[in-house]
């Protein structure tokens, strides 16, 4: 009796499993034919800085649905690959930089990742045909060390012609000129630095994006704007100044040089020599 009645525990136990996994099955296949089938996307295994490097202790793979996976996500098809595939994958993207903060679950995509390219850089930067031109900069000439990448700013020039104070005078030389870099911040590029602290040994990560310690902007010129440029800072007495302008407003002014001797009184301007009260001399576009 007790043989039968095992026996029957059996097969009821049997027939309970059955029927479990064909109920679990045909929620399956009802969430698959809903949301789609299921795919082994990569997310972030805790909270990633921005200019975060990645290793393979922040990354993992986690099964979603199809239709919940985003645009330039990395995934793999679970019926493609295996553990090992997987892991490679992982080790793949070990040492890439996360370019915007990445929260705990979040997906990766391939817009909030970079890795050092030849599509990185400051040559990319430059359109055919112009040049890149460094020009020093301190929180006077270089509105505060607030100039970004990106931004288009005027470069105004003091020339000191070598005859006194009354023989200096400025005048702008470029217009609507696009600023590629501020230091060794470029907008493409990762735009961090490694630093190693004295006292603990450790690496410690400092965006670019905030340093406000460059001393050069890197601006685009054509080739002759270059050769001036270069000619004007090989003068230590000649400073160049960057005046910020809108990212919308294009216009070019017509400007004059400007000297001394055009704010004094005239009685004053009439003693500083044959250049007269005027001393405009044709500006530079």
């Amino acid at each position: 009796m007790n043989s039968r009645a095992l026996f029957i525990s059996i097969i009821a136990s049997a027939l309970a499993v059955f029927f479990v996994q064909s109920y679990v099955s045909s929620i399956e296949e009802e969430n698959d034919k809903k949301f789609g089938s299921q795919l082994l996307v990569m997310v972030a295994k805790e909270d990633i800085k921005e200019m975060q490097t990645l290793t393979e202790k922040v990354l993992e793979y986690k099964p979603i649905p199809k239709k919940f996976l985003e645009p330039a996500a990395v995934y793999v098809d679970p019926r493609e690959s295996d553990e090992q595939t997987r892991k490679k994958d992982l080790k793949k993207y070990a040492g890439v930089i996360a370019v915007v903060p990445v929260k705990k679950g979040e997906q990766i995509t391939i817009n909030k990742i970079s890795e050092p390219s030849i599509r990185t850089g400051l040559s990319p930067q430059i359109a055919p045909g112009r040049r890149a031109m460094t020009i020093g900069v301190n929180d006077l000439t270089g509105l505060s060390k607030l100039v970004k990448p990106g931004d288009r700013v005027d470069v105004v020039a003091v020339i000191d012609t070598g005859q006194g104070k009354f023989g200096r005078f400025a005048r702008t030389i470029l217009q609507d000129v696009i600023v590629l870099a501020a230091g060794k911040n470029v907008t493409n590029n990762p735009a961090r630095t490694v630093e190693t602290d004295p006292f603990t040994g450790k690496e410690k990560v400092r965006p670019l994006s905030e340093d406000m310690s460059f001393n050069t902007v890197t601006i685009e010129v054509d080739a002759n704007q270059a050769q001036m440029v270069a000619f004007i800072q090989s003068y230590s007495d000649n400073m160049l100044f960057l005046s910020l302008r809108n990212n919308d407003d294009n216009d070019r002014a017509n400007l004059s040089s400007i000297m001394l001797r055009e704010f004094l009184p005239p009685e004053v301007a009439g003693q500083l020599g044959a250049g007269g009260a005027n001393g405009r001399t044709p500006a530079g576009r």
